[in-house]
């Protein structure tokens, strides 16, 4: 097991596409790179300190960051991660830059107010393009023009001013999740769905990587309260099976997950029960194409990392297959490798001010939605003492 160091509160990690490296968020708007060891899966009983190799520090907190599809450590022309920052524009930033200057800045502003909106939510949907999701609305961006405004974008409902217009259909809220459904080698490239989650508990599908139609659009409060009986107040997270049939939806204040067939429209096959994550603090979930079907990573609030094995198969509910304990605290992330054997996850409770910095949602949401905001739980609102900040990498 690797140890990161232990002065910060860790807030997100991820791993970059060609494997090498942790990109780690903190509370205290830090972005962390760590270069894994060569020899990370030859000699994975080494116990060493995991040492950053840029830690750089930006002007306010970063409310999401995504890694550039084609990074690749020996070639620094590519080691780029786009970040969303309060009220700035989007930034790609070289990850092994000592200091933040932008490479390039993509601003999104309001037509009406000319205030910068401030994206929840970040992917890159092609190696030259990436979406991000604000208010009722997902913009798409040419990384090639430098200082442009975005070239498309998809509003989520006919009219935010007119709630009824159109009928009242489509998506409300800020859209903080946004993921896209893995094709096969047969199918044409960019032709996967896009799945986005909002605040006020909808989910929504759209077609050509997001920026095709309207497939559909669902709430998840009555099945996941009534029928599932886990909770939620707003979607964290969507992420897709690997063959792309199973939809798993994350909320925070849940104690589980729920899976949709998409091949049927909204249909719940089941939902993961057992995962603790009763807090407002974004307790990232990671999948993984197992030999028995996908397994779906999760940490929760009582420091245990859980795993579901056979995800999509079974209806109702689901029992995870396994655990173990990972952290004396709430496990932030959990970040499972290509390879299946090497797992990292990272903890750290997050203060009242931390938590006024945390889900940017909060500040710039609607009277409608922040007016259902739920207090802070008793693990993100209790104090400083003998709670752990950790970074850790895991091999199986």
């Amino acid at each position: 097991m690797w140890k990161g160091p232990e002065t910060c509160t860790y807030a997100n990690i991820s791993r970059t596409p060609d494997g090498t490296t942790l990109l780690a968020t903190t509370a205290s708007s830090h972005l962390h790179n760590f270069i894994l060891p060569p020899d990370l899966l030859s000699n994975p009983n080494l116990d060493s300190p995991l040492r950053s190799y840029t830690s750089q520090l930006y002007p306010t907190p970063l409310n999401s960051f995504t890694p550039y599809p084609l990074y690749n450590l020996s070639s620094p022309s590519t080691t780029l991660v786009l970040v969303s920052l309060n009220a700035l524009p989007i930034r790609l930033i070289n990850t092994l830059s000592p200091r933040p200057a932008p490479v390039s800045s993509y601003p999104l502003i309001n037509p009406t107010t000319e205030a910068y909106l401030t994206p929840s939510s970040l992917i890159f949907s092609s190696s030259t393009t990436f979406l991000a999701g604000t208010d009722c609305l997902i913009s798409q961006f040419d990384i090639a023009r430098n200082g442009s405004r975005p070239v498309t974008s998809l509003p989520t409902i006919p009219s935010k001013r007119h709630k009824m217009k159109g009928g009242g259909v489509g998506m409300r809220g800020i859209i903080s999740t946004l993921s896209i459904q893995p094709t096969s080698g047969e199918e044409q490239s960019g032709s996967g769905m896009l799945a986005a989650g909002t605040w006020t508990r909808q989910v929504g599908l759209y077609d050509t990587n997001g920026m095709g139609g309207t497939v559909a659009t669902w709430s998840i409060a009555e099945v996941a309260d009534q029928h599932a009986g886990i909770g939620g107040t707003g979607v964290t997270q969507t992420l897709w099976s690997s063959c792309g049939r199973y939809l798993y939806v994350a909320e925070r204040q849940s104690i589980g997950m729920l899976v949709y067939d998409v091949r049927v429209t909204s249909k719940l096959v089941g939902w993961l029960s057992g995962r603790e994550a009763k807090t407002n603090q974004r307790l990232s979930v990671d999948v993984f194409p197992g030999e028995r079907g996908t397994e779906v990573w999760s940490g929760g609030t009582d420091g245990v990392v859980r795993v579901w094995e056979n995800v999509g198969l079974c209806e109702g509910a689901q029992e995870c297959s396994w655990s173990w304990r990972a952290h004396d605290d709430s496990v932030g992330s959990t970040v499972v490798h290509s390879s299946g054997t090497v797992v990292a996850t990272c903890s750290g409770q997050r203060t009242r001010l931390d938590e006024a910095f945390d889900d940017d949602t909060d500040a710039s949401s609607s009277d409608e939605e922040s007016s259902s905001t739920p207090p802070l739980s008793a693990s993100s609102a209790s104090s400083e003492s003998g709670i752990e900040n950790s970074l850790k990498v895991w091999a199986l």
